[in-house]
């Protein structure tokens, strides 16, 4: 089994997880109408990176 260090250092692709989110999420916008549904999914792929180490 690989053992993880007690603080890892974890190097994250932000265009490739933005990528991601634009293309998997649906067109989301706040209460001005902005659209928000690709940081959202950003946010919500760091947070279990988070939860996950």
């Amino acid at each position: 089994m690989v053992q993880i260090p007690e603080n890892p250092l974890i190097l994250v692709d932000g265009s490739s997880y933005l990528y991601r989110a634009y293309h998997a999420f649906p067109p989301l916008t706040n209460s001005a109408g902005e659209p928000t549904g690709a940081m959202y999914g950003v946010l919500n792929m760091l947070r279990s990176l988070i939860l996950q180490y």
